[in-house]
């Protein structure tokens, strides 16, 4: 009797020692992490904000599947009522810094709007996004970051060349009308207009996942 618990008790320990080994890898899961992507940088130029317009400021990289929970310009104004709103956008990049005849990633279907103030800025304003509204970037690669503004109002910070050699960033920035109301195309421009101001004091923050 003696010998047959003993090799019970034994067995029992084996069998907790395996589990107990076990764990780390039954316990692997996705890590999540908070990440930036854009312009963080505080720029000198100043632009206004146009209503009615894709505008793609901002060229990333992406490097881990993400998802977007909030966005943040330099912004300046004063006398807002709240009704002035954006809507946020990511396209991909056609692998020519531009954004050019390329698809629709993600947008938001809501629009977040400046604070009712008599005056803003220039500082940072962060919309955190509705759970319904966070973007996900599944792909690693190049995109562009981009707003659809409902009015033409306040001003946006941006870089801006300050000589026909200057690429201190290495690229323009792209836009092209289409209506508030509607929202993203599901397509960018295949001709959109450009300017040598990018990039524009904007990022987005979301959170990544890696092994």
């Amino acid at each position: 009797m003696v010998t047959l618990k003993r090799k019970r008790v034994t067995a029992c320990l084996i069998l907790l020692t395996v589990f107990i080994l076990a764990q780390p890898l039954m316990a692997q899961t996705f890590a999540a992490g908070l990440v930036n992507y854009g312009n963080q940088n505080i720029e000198q130029y100043q632009d206004t904000i146009g209503g009615g317009i894709v505008q793609a400021y901002v060229k990333i990289t992406i490097t881990h599947p993400t998802l977007i929970q909030s966005v943040s310009l330099l912004l300046q104004y004063s006398g807002s009522d709240g009704s002035q709103c954006i809507k946020f956008g990511i396209y991909k990049d056609n692998g020519f810094g531009s954004p050019a005849g390329q698809p629709l990633v993600a947008a938001t279907q809501n629009g977040y709007c400046f604070e009712g103030t008599a005056s803003w800025g220039p500082n940072w304003q962060t919309w955190n996004l509705a759970a319904s509204d966070y973007m996900a970037i599944n792909l690693t690669g190049n995109y562009w970051i981009c707003t659809l503004a409902l009015q033409t109002y306040g001003t946006v910070y941006h870089y801006a060349y300050t000589g026909g050699y200057d690429y201190t960033y290495g690229y323009a920035d792209y836009f092209f009308p289409t209506p508030y109301e509607t929202g993203f195309p599901m397509t960018f421009s295949l001709h959109p207009t450009w300017e040598t101001y990018a990039p524009f004091s904007f990022y987005m923050t979301g959170v990544t996942a890696t092994w």
